[in-house]
């Protein structure tokens, strides 16, 4: 049933019953009609509305009770919006207006106490409070509220993992004996090397059809574990059992590109009801990996300790194990979030929570995610073609010898060398997702003018450069990567999340699969 509150009855000159005769004597002064309303507020962390609700305020407010116990409130109200305020399009919002406000809430889990009265049988709070639509989504829930740390580890081993892949790849083409030069056999390896790229791209949406009966916790684990069978494929019969055939770098890297594709965007999708504050934790974690091989793997190669490759993707294996089990016993189930676009609560895909069935709703419903975040997933694309080409890509076909000269005089392994570029790595990577989250939003290609200036300083392909370009080059890929994923959250309607992580991601992999493919090329025309 629909109550209208009391004031807004009072104001139409009835409470309760029928309306009384109007008095003969002089008629009232007909009240200012009230300002439009501005379109229905989406979900938008970070957009704070004050409203002044509960019995006897000016607030317009009508109720939907249902017979599950959960209420539908629709309020009229004034904003308090800052001048900085942006809507999901980008365009700046006005001041202070009247808006209209819908949230669905299980009032029998509400945090305060949940009044009854004549008219507003569900008021969703008695006080004046300023509070964000997100913040009272997350108010709901004692998981939204804590931030779980323990995420970083069970991220780090992936990208542990990931890096493994990509960062030491010049490692096995030398243990399968081939040269770097314009042979059949390095065109191959090319090949080989870049289906971590295609099968990234093939599960990004895939994950919902290979693995349709199964919810994305459940998906996170099986990432985790093709990510595992990958390098130990590395490990096993490449490095220790001495097999030179190919096919098992394009069995290795294929399914390392199945787990890190289907993780990436699972786990993203489950740490969204946990809020904000523990999402940036897992993006954060993501350059930390990276860098643990490539700079802790690198290092650990080189003198005095002289690792052999196999000690670094063993040790890999491990620690996604022990992340295996702290996702485990650490991270809940998130419960979802009450919001207008929760299970729950009429949401606008009715086929499921996962599988097939979701996906093509999500699909059939792509005017409510897509045109908004088209545009941001081609700055992915062009960031992940510089990271893949560059990133360290072609620099590991230049810098090939078995010493780098960083100066005259100075001349150090190149493992060493390679250890100190990917320490601007990952300072790179932890300072853009570290700034992603505190600067004012703006559309990630703009940040991509740090990737061109990084670049430029790589392709002069001075040793000494070669740190600051990737610096540059990662701070704008940390930008851009925490930019899209606080975008995705603000503007797209919760129960698109997945769908849209995974589209952005699927976006971006095209230019990694360019950029994977073209190393060769690059280095046979630009490298010295």
């Amino acid at each position: 049933l629909a109550h209208e509150s009391p004031t807004h009855r009072r104001s139409q000159g009835r409470i309760g019953g029928a309306m009384p005769a109007a008095p003969a004597a002089a008629p009232r002064r007909q009240e200012a009609s009230p300002p439009p309303e501005v379109a229905l507020l989406p979900h938008t962390p970070g957009r704070r509305v004050k409203l002044t609700c509960g019995v006897g305020s000016p607030a317009t407010s009508c109720t939907t009770q249902d017979s599950d116990g959960s209420c539908l409130e629709s309020l009229t109200a004034t904003s308090s919006l800052p001048s900085s305020s942006l809507s999901p399009e980008g365009r700046a919002l006005p001041g202070p207006s009247t808006a209209s406000v819908a949230r669905r809430l299980d009032l029998r889990t509400a945090p305060w106490p949940v009044p009854s009265g004549r008219g507003l049988q569900h008021p969703l709070l008695n006080r004046v409070d300023t509070i964000s639509d997100t913040e009272l989504c997350h108010s709901l829930s004692d998981e939204s509220q804590r931030v779980y740390w323990e995420v970083f580890f069970v991220v780090f081993p992936m990208f542990c993992g990931y890096a493994a892949l990509f960062g030491m790849q010049h490692h096995v083409k030398t243990k399968l004996g081939i040269q770097d030069d314009n042979s059949e056999k390095s065109y191959e390896f090319g090949f080989a090397v870049s289906t971590v790229y295609l099968s990234n791209l093939l599960i990004r949406f895939g994950h919902s059809f290979l693995f349709c009966c199964i919810p994305p916790r459940g998906r996170v684990f099986i990432s985790m574990g093709l990510m595992i069978a990958s390098v130990l494929v590395i490990a096993g019969p490449i490095f220790i059992f001495d097999s030179c055939h190919m096919y098992w770098v394009v069995i290795a890297y294929f399914l390392g590109g199945m787990g890190i594709g289907s993780f990436e965007s699972n786990m993203l999708g489950c740490l969204t009801p946990f809020g904000h504050r523990t999402k940036h934790v897992a993006i954060t974690a993501i350059p930390a990996g990276v860098n643990a091989v490539l700079i802790g793997g690198f290092f650990a190669m080189g003198p005095p300790f002289n690792a052999p490759p196999v000690l670094v993707y063993l040790a890999v294996a491990s620690s996604i194990l022990c992340g295996m089990v702290v996702m485990s016993l650490r991270i809940p189930r998130g419960s979802a979030c009450r919001t207008p676009s929760s299970d729950n609560m009429a949401p606008l895909s009715s086929q499921g929570r996962f599988g097939r069935g979701k996906l093509w709703s999500d699909l059939r419903l792509f005017r409510a995610w897509l045109p908004q975040l088209w545009h941001h997933a081609l700055a992915s694309t062009v960031n992940l073609f510089a990271l893949s080409a560059f990133c360290p890509g072609v620099m590991l076909y230049v810098y090939n010898t078995d010493t780098v000269a960083l100066a005259p005089g100075v001349v150090v392994k190149t493992d060493s060398f390679m250890a100190l570029v990917n320490a601007g790595n990952l300072l790179g990577g932890l300072t853009g997702r570290w700034l992603s989250y505190r600067l004012t939003p703006r559309h990630p290609m703009l940040y991509g003018c740090f990737s061109a200036a990084g670049i430029c300083l790589i392709l002069q392909w001075q040793p000494c450069l070669a740190p600051l370009g990737t610096f540059l080059v990662l701070m704008g890929d940390g930008l851009i990567y925490g930019s899209i994923s606080r975008f995705i959250d603000a503007s797209i309607p919760q129960e698109f999340n997945v769908i849209a992580i995974s589209a952005w991601l699927f976006i971006g992999d095209l230019g990694s699969i360019l950029g994977s493919s073209l190393t060769n090329s690059i280095r046979n025309v630009v490298a010295r």
